[in-house]
């Protein structure tokens, strides 16, 4: 059974210790990391400004937990705070949650389960190491795959309905859109809203069709070149290039740090650790580009 198992994880690829080491050093640190900011940018947000005092208190524990867990010598107890902070999180909003943070949870247990205790050198096992790696992969690319899935079987992919509804409702994706949707289209979408009643939210662009489909099938076919070591590349960048575009318009900013993370486990080298800053300084950007935009207008106003 240990035979077989190993050999399913080895699928997404292996890693000799020393990267494999790096890579869950560089996930620690990116998990708790986008932790640390979501918890000061939820602020702004309901259910989590209804409940002020609690979600402020931890989010200042998440970045105390992002602090020390910088560290090889407080890794475990950050991350094992770091994922009870974050129960709590999902608990006291439920069932108002981001995937994210339930993916987030996942990765730091797995984390935590390749360091061999408190009382040891605070140092992951290189065996457990690489296996925590493994699984984090196939995580990625089983929710890649299930997204795909879900968007054929939802069934407002294939004509485009739910990218026309998304156009109506969010000004970022018909910003994204505007170039391949019609003048004429776009003003129709736009001009629907969500209102009661309005609709229907058909798309009558052709381009608009197609990128919808192809979405769903890219999700599904990418992720199974990862399997293979002479596609595993491609697929990976290809990959990252659909999580930009879809990113482009929704913005789901915490959980495509995660993702871009998860997929970056795929290269041979460790490029997590190249990631951290890039995002770093867009999650800092995310957290004060309002207060600078309320100060630009205020400026402009005055």
């Amino acid at each position: 059974m240990s035979g077989a198992l190993d050999r399913l994880l080895d699928r997404t690829g292996r890693d000799d210790d020393a990267i494999a080491c790096a890579k869950l050093q560089a996930m620690r640190r990116l998990v708790l990391m986008t932790l640390a900011f979501e918890g000061w940018i939820a602020l702004r947000y309901v259910p989590y400004s209804e409940s002020p005092g609690l979600h402020a208190t931890i989010a200042a524990a998440l970045g105390l937990c992002a602090l020390l867990g910088w560290m090889d010598r407080f890794a475990l107890p950050a991350l094992f705070a770091a994922m009870l902070l974050e129960v709590v999180t999902v608990a006291s909003v439920f069932p108002h949650n981001g995937n994210h943070q339930f993916l987030a949870i996942v990765l730091l247990a797995l984390i935590a389960l390749a360091y061999p205790g408190l009382h040891r050198e605070s140092r992951p096992d290189p065996g457990d190491a690489r296996t925590a790696i493994a699984a984090m992969r196939w995580i990625v690319l089983a929710g890649l795959v299930w997204s795909g899935v879900m968007k054929l079987v939802y069934g407002y992919w294939l004509g485009g309905e739910f990218l026309s509804y998304r156009i109506a409702l969010d000004p970022g994706f018909a910003r994204v859109f505007a170039a391949i949707v019609p003048d004429a289209e776009m003003a129709r979408l736009v001009a629907l809203e969500n209102r009661i009643g309005a609709g229907p939210f058909r798309a009558a662009a052709p381009l608009l069709v197609a990128v919808s489909n192809l979405t769903w099938i890219a999700e599904i076919v990418l992720p199974l070149g990862l399997l293979l070591p002479r596609t595993r590349t491609l697929a990976m960048l290809s990959l990252l290039a659909l999580m930009v575009a879809i990113q482009a318009g929704a913005r789901e900013v915490f959980f495509a740090g995660l993702m871009f993370g998860g997929l970056l486990l795929f290269a041979r080298r460790d490029l997590v650790g190249r990631l951290i800053p890039v995002a770093g300084i867009g999650y800092a950007i995310w957290l004060v580009g309002p207060w600078i935009s309320r100060a630009s207008s205020s400026g402009a106003s005055s």
